[in-house]
């Protein structure tokens, strides 16, 4: 029995796990932003400071690439990893 549902979770539980790395990204970008002196969110604090909005803006924009390229890197390797499992949506 424990061979044939841990491949049936497989794909729900990676999606899941995309799901989960986003939140984590969403956290540390918060994390970073209470308390450091180093970073991303550092270098965008301090940009924001001196009007350097321009800046600001790249810096944000490498932030949402990174996540969205990590999700759609993760949602390709599902395809080659989960080939049974067939999306309905």
């Amino acid at each position: 029995m424990f061979c044939v549902v841990v491949p049936g979770i497989l794909p729900d539980l990676y999606r899941d796990q995309r799901i989960l790395l986003g939140w984590a990204w969403t956290y540390l970008i918060v994390a970073e932003l209470i308390g450091t002196s180093s970073g991303i969110t550092w270098f965008i604090t301090q940009q924001a400071r001196y009007q350097h909005f321009a800046n600001v803006y790249a810096a944000m924009a490498l932030i949402g690439i990174v996540g969205l390229g990590t999700d759609m890197l993760l949602g390709f390797a599902a395809r080659f990893l989960f080939r049974w499992k067939q999306e309905t949506e």
